[in-house]
């Protein structure tokens, strides 16, 4: 789904929503049942009021178009109104004629930017090119899928080691704060967005109730992996004698340390790859990290703040684009 808003034209910005949705509705380019974007999403794509977004939903959903549930959503009505796609342009066109007529303009006015307007090619949304970077496959996948789910814009997955040699076709590049430093200093010509991830509280207090005579071993992919996961376990005051800590790339010295261990704490796809080398007794705590609301929110607002700058500053137009 694609939306626009022209903030120099004469309707107002909820006008021009309310019509295009209802268009996309009527049309059946919106099907029922399916999913809106939540209403702070849509507005801070767009750039509009929030109170703007929701008296759309409101007037659509009272207009028997869109229906709410408490908990999941708005969709698109099950039982909307049947599809008038010849009625729907011609209401259409017939409020931007009075809209047209009260600025004092002319038909022959409005027909002679139709034309220009519509010459030009509806470019795709105004979407940075966002990069995340982590220092393993495994976080790198997690954290990539983690922010899929969050942004509506694409994620190139690089790892720490590449960064230099792909920072040049990104414009936005994310990393966990654990690394922004050091991406920062490899990344001279783009800003750089750190991002909180925090433990698995559930995971960090069933560590803190295990017996003191167990012996626990943290296993990550890579030694940054455990300098981070193990400054979480002491942050939050558990202190444990018997914590081993390993590596996958360790070989011999990882599989001895699993030998030994009554619990062993990994990020699930490491507890995949070390599963054949875990002694049947111990016992499999999956450990990960996940990223704050306020790190989602800060990734929000600076793909925004680049929207703002790369939008057409000819026709003061910006494009939000969901899929």
């Amino acid at each position: 789904m694609r939306l626009a808003v022209d903030r120099n034209g004469q309707l107002s910005l909820g006008e021009q929503l309310r019509a295009q949705l209802k268009y996309l509705i009527l049309s059946g380019d919106l099907q029922a049942g399916e999913r809106l974007p939540p209403v702070r999403t849509l507005a801070g794509f767009l750039r509009v009021n929030r109170n703007t977004v929701a008296r759309v939903y409101q007037d659509l959903t009272a207009e028997g178009y869109l229906e709410s549930t408490v908990g999941r959503g708005t969709f698109v009505a099950a039982r909307r109104p049947a599809a008038r796609g010849g009625e729907a342009i011609a209401h259409m066109i017939d409020r931007l004629l009075d809209a047209a007529a009260a600025a004092g303009l002319t038909v022959e006015d409005v027909a002679s930017a139709l034309v220009v307007r519509g010459g030009r090619k509806r470019r795709p949304a105004a979407r940075p090119r966002l990069g995340f970077v982590e220092c393993n496959a495994s976080d790198l996948a997690y954290f990539v899928n983690a922010l899929s789910r969050e942004v509506a814009v694409p994620i190139t997955p690089v790892l720490l080691a590449d960064v230099e040699k792909r920072w040049h076709d990104l414009d936005l590049v994310a990393t966990t704060f654990f690394h922004v430093e050091e991406v920062r200093r490899r990344v001279p010509g783009r800003e750089v967005i750190g991002l909180m991830a925090v433990p698995d509280f559930a995971t960090l207090a069933r560590v803190a109730h295990l017996p003191k005579d167990r012996t626990v071993a943290l296993v990550c992919a890579t030694a940054e992996g455990v300098q981070s996961k193990e400054r979480s376990i002491w942050a939050v005051g558990i202190r444990r004698r018997r914590l081993l800590t390993a590596t996958l790339r360790d070989g011999e010295p990882l599989r001895r340390t699993l030998a030994h261990a009554d619990v062993v704490l990994a990020s699930p796809k490491v507890l995949e790859r070390i599963a054949a080398d875990i002694p049947p007794r111990a016992e499999v705590v999956p450990f990960g990290s996940v990223l704050s609301e306020g790190a989602v929110a800060l990734l929000h607002a600076r793909i925004r703040t680049w929207q703002r700058r790369n939008m057409d500053r000819s026709g003061g137009r910006a494009w939000a684009g969901f899929a």
